[in-house]
């Protein structure tokens, strides 16, 4: 198994104005996509082993887990988030 170090949260760093502001978001947006992106792609590969292992593409206590976790860091918003993160990442069910 190979371990993975996480980004740790880091502190918003402080702007001076709108624009700085602006453009700073839309630096973490494009973070935020490309983590989602690879996150999208690991998923893929994870339902892939586990179907060919005979078990099913998806867990649902480990979707409650994820689910847990962002409400526990955000709140109500964090679960939707994590919903739709999950939903993303599911791909086709059918």
């Amino acid at each position: 198994m190979t371990s993975h170090a996480l980004p740790s949260a880091t502190p918003a760093p402080t702007i001076s104005s709108i624009a700085d502001g602006r453009q700073t978001i839309d630096e973490i947006d494009v973070q935020l996509r490309a983590l989602v992106g690879a996150r999208l792609e690991i998923s893929r590969q994870i339902q892939a082993l586990r179907s060919a292992d005979g078990g099913p593409r998806i867990q649902h206590q480990r979707e409650n887990e994820i689910i847990t976790a962002w409400s526990r860091e955000l709140g109500p918003r964090g679960v939707e988030i994590a919903l739709s993160i999950l939903t993303l990442c599911r791909g086709s069910l059918t």
